[in-house]
């Protein structure tokens, strides 16, 4: 026969292996370089539990003054229903137009990390309010820096940094041009037990 109260009791003493999160890190995908356009593609995956599609981006050298520029595609995110960008709509249609992208493109050598130089330019301390308590204050470091590699270097970047610094966490020779795209890690998202960012910088012919 069945016991309610004996059930009720059994569930209150099974083991919870199941956690809320807030928060996830930020990783770079580098999707690789398509030589007809001059266009190297990347993808910014975003792992914070929302499931949200992947940010599509692209630098470009062709026939352009700006190519550190980095430019972020909104057209992949069109809901055909409200026709406004929706990132939270289903993927099937936003995967089959990245793996048409891929097939266009040539992978990018490796590089060592250890070749690209970080100098920081400028370091500054401060304090915010921590996302557990508001009475509490975490430190914060605004980094400003600059990327170089023998005779390229990157335009000036800024970071927030809540610890541990900035690093170099992959590199890339880019095909038929003389620059090197860079990927710089550091943990820049506070919440729970901090979670890293990674942010593409392009290294180009030093002027």
């Amino acid at each position: 026969m069945f016991n309610s109260k004996t059930f009720a009791l059994s569930l209150i003493l099974l083991p919870c292996t199941c956690f809320a999160t807030v928060g996830g890190p930020q990783n770079l995908e580098v999707l690789g370089y398509e030589s007809k356009e001059q266009k190297v593609y990347l993808l910014k995956h975003y792992l914070d539990g929302r499931g949200r599609l992947p940010q599509l981006y692209y630098y470009q050298f062709k026939n352009t003054k700006y190519p550190e520029k980095l430019i972020q595609v909104n057209s992949l995110y069109i809901n055909p229903k409200t026709r406004k960008i929706d990132y939270d709509q289903d993927s099937r249609q936003f995967d089959k137009e990245i793996a048409k992208i891929k097939t266009r493109l040539n992978p990018l050598a490796p590089l060592p990390q250890s070749g690209i130089k970080i100098q920081v330019l400028k370091k500054i301390t401060s304090k915010e309010k921590s996302w557990y308590d508001p009475k509490q204050y975490i430190p914060k470091y605004t980094y400003t820096y600059q990327l170089s590699s023998q005779n390229l270097k990157s335009q000036i970047h800024q970071a927030i940094i809540y610890r541990y610094g900035l690093s170099i966490s992959q590199a890339y020779k880019i095909p038929q041009q003389q620059k090197i795209l860079a990927v710089v890690k550091y943990l820049g998202i506070p919440f729970e037990t901090g979670y890293t960012i990674e942010d593409p910088v392009l290294l180009t012919v030093k002027k």
